[in-house]
């Protein structure tokens, strides 16, 4: 199978580099079948160096922004339409899956794993065809994440988590990393891949 990382405004950092590799080793030995790793880069080659969250959005939005992402997401999945396919996406990189997923249908088998996708707020009306799973902070800035939730709870398809941590946990450079919960998700990734593998089954994280 292959997994498809979209990263968040940082992009393809040595140390989301480091976790991409770490992450494919697990799912490997969990589905026990070679898994091939392809990354998803914003910024498709340029390395920049990013001090805050804020400085980040700001190079992001400078460079094409949400629809950019969208583009690029959208010919990864097509490139990868014949092969199954685990996508796992965070913030804006999360929030562009769900977007490029609208309609979309895979005979080869396709789920999404996506954090705290918070542009997901603009678009609750896509068509679901695949088994995905959404993991929300605590709060956000710009919007309630119970009532966002809550227009969810319709999609047959979709598994919703309401974690305690905060937007950016998944990420070391972000301000709301947080260690233990970073490990924990990323053991536990592995065990919604292969659970959503065997007909029926549907997991759920709760924290």
């Amino acid at each position: 199978m292959k997994l498809i990382l979209v990263p968040d405004i940082f992009g393809c950092t040595t140390e989301f580099k480091q976790y991409a590799t770490v992450q494919k080793s697990i799912l490997a030995q969990m589905l026990n079948q070679d898994v091939e790793l392809v990354l998803v880069d914003p910024y498709q080659g340029h390395i920049f160096e990013f001090y805050n969250d804020t400085q980040a959005y700001e190079k992001y939005i400078s460079l094409g922004g949400h629809e950019h992402y969208l583009s690029l997401i959208k010919q990864v999945i097509t490139d990868n339409k014949d092969h199954n396919v685990c996508l796992l996406g965070f913030s804006a990189g999360a929030s562009a899956i769900w977007r490029a997923l609208d309609g979309h249908k895979s005979d080869k088998g396709c789920q999404f794993i996506g954090f705290y996708p918070s542009q997901i707020r603009n678009h609750l009306d896509i068509q679901l065809n695949i088994e995905s799973h959404i993991i929300f902070p605590q709060t956000e800035s710009h919007f309630e994440v119970k009532d966002v939730i809550a227009s969810l709870k319709n999609y047959e398809l979709l598994k919703i988590s309401h974690t305690q941590y905060q937007h950016g946990f998944m990420n070391p450079l972000s301000t709301g990393f947080n260690e233990s919960a970073f490990s924990e998700f990323q053991k536990n990734i592995a065990v919604t891949v292969s659970e959503n593998k065997k007909p029926n089954k549907l997991v759920r994280f709760l924290y």
